[in-house]
């Protein structure tokens, strides 16, 4: 009887053990997560701020811009926050950034390539002079044809890059170096791990990071009432979560890497204005 009584102590010692050491390792993988994340979002501080700034400038101009998104991301059944994060991410919210690269044709607040353009019934010279409330048009008109099926931002965020969705979770790959080297030269800054391929959650953290715009239903709610509708704003360098912010004016902390949980695994090289020198994204290819 001692002898069952000891294998039992034993075996209970052992299970305790496991689950001590399975709980460690997940906190350290969770500690390592949350510097990658923290650090990915320092990167995107600069780019962060210019795209506020110019947010800042239409919704001065064109007040109508924030709800006139709102309009369009419900009809096309998307969260309002991607949009505006994969926007950020693609021009830092200036109409009229173009891709000054050779060759390259990318424009306006979603970065429009001719060819794609030119299918909308426009040009990429007409984008560059609507106001960002007329491009917003072209952007509804590009997204129609995927209502329905985009059901995260790193859909949205694909759609918007490659034209397509591609099924699957954020580990499913986007952009292989071996495969397609010229795509991959022109967004490497989307590798956000060096490992020669961009992925579906990097292209989403890629946006996130840059935008930092997150349906308010994800933040933690302060006051209860957003009164800019679904979105919030999330900017700084905090570790804590903070409550939905009112406006893009309103000052608040980063999202808490621990809350939101940005995939881990995305696009865009920067342009610049053709007025005025300005980090954006483009399209590559």
């Amino acid at each position: 009887m001692a002898c069952v009584a000891r294998v039992g102590s034993f075996c209970m010692a052992v299970g305790l053990l496991f689950v001590i050491n399975a709980s460690a390792s997940a906190q350290r993988r969770q500690l390592v997560q949350d510097d990658y994340l923290l650090r990915v979002f320092k990167r995107a501080d600069a780019r962060h701020r210019s795209a506020r700034r110019n947010l800042e400038a239409i919704l001065r101009d064109q007040p109508e811009f924030w709800r006139e998104l709102h309009a369009v991301a419900a009809r096309i059944g998307i969260e309002p926050a991607w949009l505006l994060n994969v926007i950020a991410c693609e021009s830092l919210f200036d109409p009229d950034a173009r891709n000054p690269l050779p060759g390259q044709t990318a424009s306006g607040l979603l970065q429009f390539i001719e060819r794609t353009a030119r299918r909308l019934g426009t040009t990429t010279g007409e984008v560059r002079r609507m106001s960002p409330v007329e491009q917003l048009r072209p952007i509804e008109m590009y997204l129609e044809p995927f209502k329905g099926r985009l059901k995260s931002l790193s859909d949205l965020y694909m759609a918007v890059f490659r034209g397509r969705i591609i099924e699957g979770g954020d580990e499913v790959v986007v952009v292989d170096s071996l495969k397609e080297p010229r795509i991959y030269a022109l967004n490497k800054p989307l590798d956000l791990n060096g490992d020669n391929l961009i992925t579906k959650g990097e292209l989403s953290l890629a946006a996130l990071s840059v935008g930092r715009f997150a349906p308010a239903r994800l933040l933690q709610q302060g006051n209860g009432n957003n009164s800019y509708g679904r979105v919030a704003l999330a900017r700084g360098s905090g570790k804590r979560p903070q409550a939905a912010v009112k406006s893009p004016d309103s000052a608040s902390h980063v999202i808490s890497v621990r809350q939101s949980r940005p995939p881990l695994s995305t696009r865009s090289i920067y342009v610049r204005r053709e007025k005025r020198s300005a980090a954006a994204g483009e399209r590559r290819y």
